[in-house]
């Protein structure tokens, strides 16, 4: 067994910052001015939900994959409702 084993780097966790999550959706290829805020509005929609980390907003990399495939839907958290 070799040191290098001891001493291994460990995996990046699944997030992505604010700049990483415009480029991953594609926002900045939109020609958009102003692609934060689109970030902000699919936050405030309720498509995203981030976590904050030293005050900057941090996404879940499986969230952003769920946007980028089924679009901008408002995802609720908790039971579902009832159907009328």
């Amino acid at each position: 067994m070799s040191s290098e084993d001891d001493y291994a780097k460990p995996e990046r966790a699944p997030i992505y910052w604010m700049h990483e999550a415009i480029q991953y959706l594609g926002l900045d290829r939109l020609g958009l001015a102003r692609p934060d805020l689109a970030m902000h509005r699919l936050v405030k929609k309720g498509a995203l939900h981030p976590r904050k980390i030293c005050g900057r907003l941090a996404f879940d990399i499986k969230e952003l994959q769920l946007v980028a495939s089924v679009g901008d839907q408002k995802r609720e958290r908790g039971r579902p409702s009832k159907f009328l």
